[in-house]
């Protein structure tokens, strides 16, 4: 394969047919993938800058050498990233490249990226698009995408920065029945599986949400928040969306590190409390569930959130490790 060919996938500038023919050559042999990677490698480290520090450089250099054999290039790429983007430290790369080792034993096609309940990442796709983790989300992504589209998975959420290309969609398969398919666009997808509805809002660009079993389609516009809840039935689901003019800032406001709630269901904001602190919370009496709360959050700690909770609801708590009760504070569990 000519190298002046991997060059222009790796700087994203082939065209469909070029495309096609790397796609076919990674395909032949562990080799290939080998040589492709190298030239990845050097291409991503000929563009960091000068001012970084050379004993920083070095062992991340180093680290990369002794991760090639069992890290595929979109967690290479992603890697590069961050470090150049947030100065991170090398060692958490180590410890992603431990991870990502077990799960690539387990799925030999693909890669799978986890950001656990309490913590966020950030990951580099072989395209160069960018999607941003929420907790307990999961990104599946193929070694390399194919020549006619971009396919992944998605359980959880993401935020995503789609490079544009008029003839290579990206596809976001999630759990719930629903496709996401999008050309170049940034947008919010909330697609957990124990949530009641799915949750899309357009920052810019164009999406289409198309359900599986039915094909129907909607096209979103951007500004605008879709919610498709779960209707479940003898016949599937159905695509009956709730369409409405987006809070931006509130519904992208947590790749920020903040925690806004606006009139949310305790429901909502139990699960959120979960996934953003790492925490379990069990609610004693049920009519909790009815009360909305309001607040936002950047840095407090799970006490100050809970004591907020309990001046503002007559309500009280326990926190024994992980595990967190909340019931009425004249009642005794």
């Amino acid at each position: 394969m000519d190298s002046k060919l991997l060059l222009r996938y790796v700087m994203d500038k082939a065209d469909r047919n070029e495309r096609r023919q790397v796609v076919e050559w990674l395909r032949e042999s562990p080799e290939n993938m080998e040589r492709f990677s190298s030239l990845k490698a050097q291409f991503v480290f000929s563009t960091f800058p000068d001012t970084i520090l050379p004993e920083k450089k070095q062992r991340l250099m180093s680290f990369v050498s002794r991760a090639a054999a069992i890290l595929f290039i979109p967690l290479l790429a992603g890697s590069i990233y961050l470090f150049v983007q947030h100065r991170v430290a090398v060692r958490k790369y180590s410890d992603t490249a431990r991870q990502v080792e077990r799960l690539q034993s387990q799925n030999p096609g693909s890669i799978t990226y986890i950001a656990n309940a309490g913590t966020k990442s950030t990951v580099m796709l072989p395209d160069s698009s960018v999607v941003r983790l929420n907790g307990e989300s999961k990104l599946i992504v193929p070694q390399n995408f194919g020549a006619e589209a971009r396919e992944l998975f998605l359980s959880g959420q993401g935020y995503f920065e789609v490079r544009h290309h008029d003839d290579w969609p990206m596809l976001i398969h999630t759990a719930k029945g629903l496709t996401v398919k999008v050309l170049g666009t940034t947008f919010d997808l909330s697609a957990y599986e124990d949530d009641e509805a799915v949750k899309l809002t357009l920052v810019e660009g164009k999406v289409i949400i198309r359900e599986d079993k039915t094909s129907s389609e909607m096209a979103v516009k951007p500004q605008q928040e879709i919610n498709i809840p779960d209707l479940p039935g003898s016949d599937g689901l159905h695509l009956k969306p709730v369409v409405k003019k987006a809070n931006v800032q509130q519904n992208t406001a947590w790749i920020n590190g903040e925690l806004v709630f606006d009139n949310t269901p305790m429901t909502d904001v139990v699960k959120q409390l979960e996934r953003w602190y790492g925490v379990n919370i069990h609610v004693l009496n049920d009519d909790i569930l009815n009360y909305r709360f309001t607040a936002t959050f950047s840095t407090e700690s799970i006490t100050r959130v809970l004591d907020l909770i309990r001046f503002s609801s007559m309500l009280e708590y326990e926190i024994n490790g992980k595990e967190v009760l909340i019931r009425h504070s004249h009642k005794k569990a």
